[in-house]
């Protein structure tokens, strides 16, 4: 009986862990410190990176940024807040410049770090990154309400 005890106790640990490291990764939308209001829609949200909102509501430019292509945190995002895959944004932005329409597609940066460090230092910056890699140089935006790891919110 004390045998299986070490048994129980090693299979219940390793149940917890395996459920935290389920959990679906969530993006923290990422915003200058000096962003008033931390808030927005995602519908607001996917406009202002796609570049189709050139203006935060205060009238301050939009300076929207991402990650590589092929980071994972560019997938979620691809999925989350665009709801679509890389061909077609493509097709979207190659439509938009054929109809003449203004739109300012995101600055790509090498990495997590080089997205929360020109954040940091642009006032009218946004982008997406891990919630698990958000520091203090940097704020979180909430998306219709909800921050990540709150409950209702939309971006894992």
């Amino acid at each position: 009986m004390k045998s299986l005890v070490p048994i129980a106790l090693s299979l219940f640990a390793g149940f917890c862990v395996c459920s935290v490291a389920d959990e679906p990764p969530e993006l923290a939308v990422v915003v200058n410190k000096s962003r008033v209001p931390a808030t927005a829609d995602l519908a607001e949200l996917r406009q202002m990176i796609l570049g189709d909102r050139l203006k935060w509501r205060d009238g301050e430019g939009v300076l929207a940024v991402q990650t590589p292509p092929d980071s994972p945190e560019r997938a979620l995002m691809m999925k989350t807040v665009f709801k679509m895959n890389d061909a077609a944004l493509k097709r979207y932005y190659m439509l938009a410049t054929f109809n003449g329409k203004e739109v300012v597609m995101p600055r790509d940066v090498s990495s997590a770090a080089a997205l929360k460090k020109f954040v940091a230092g642009n006032p009218g910056a946004v982008g997406c990154i891990f919630a698990s890699d958000v520091d203090d140089s940097v704020k979180v935006l909430k998306v219709d309400g909800a921050a990540p790891g709150e409950p209702g919110y939309k971006l894992r």
